[in-house]
Formats: structure tokens, sequence, C-alpha cells
């Protein structure tokens, strides 16, 4: 029964919540103009890249164009090789 009560109690929110994430999020979020027209011209490049029916969505892309600040080739090798 005690279990029952920890589990009514957890906060799931809490528990998911990454820090990590949510910098990267802020980080995306705070993108200069330049920054911005880069990374649409590269989802779009990325996507030409890797084709259609891949399951990767466009947030995946950003993230990884991010990561590689804007390497597109980098990005579609590291995409297709997930």
């Amino acid at each position: 029964m005690s279990r029952h009560r920890a589990v009514k109690k957890l906060d799931i929110e809490e528990e998911f919540y990454d820090e990590a994430d949510e910098s990267l999020f802020d980080e995306m979020n705070d993108m200069s103009e330049e920054d911005t027209v880069k990374m649409f011209a590269g989802i779009e490049s990325v996507k030409k890249a890797i084709g259609s029916g891949t399951g990767i969505s466009d947030q995946e892309i950003k993230e990884s164009l991010w990561y590689y600040y804007f390497d597109e080739d980098a990005t579609v090798a590291w995409l297709k090789s997930k």
C-alpha cells in the first residue's frame, strides 16, 4: 500500500526533466537572425540528402545541425549512421 502512495505523489515532469535538453532548447531559441537562416537552409538541404521515408524528424535534424554548428555534411553522416 505504501508504494501506491509513493507512485501517486510522483511528479512525472520532475522525473523526466533533463537540464541538458532544456539548455539546448534555450540555445536554439536564442539564435541570431543569421543562424536562423542557416538552420532553415540546413534543414532543407539535409532533408534532400537523406531522402524521405527515413523517419527522422525535423527536431532531430535541428538538434544535429546545432550540435555540428550547421555542418550539413557531418549532420547527414551522423543521421544516416543512426
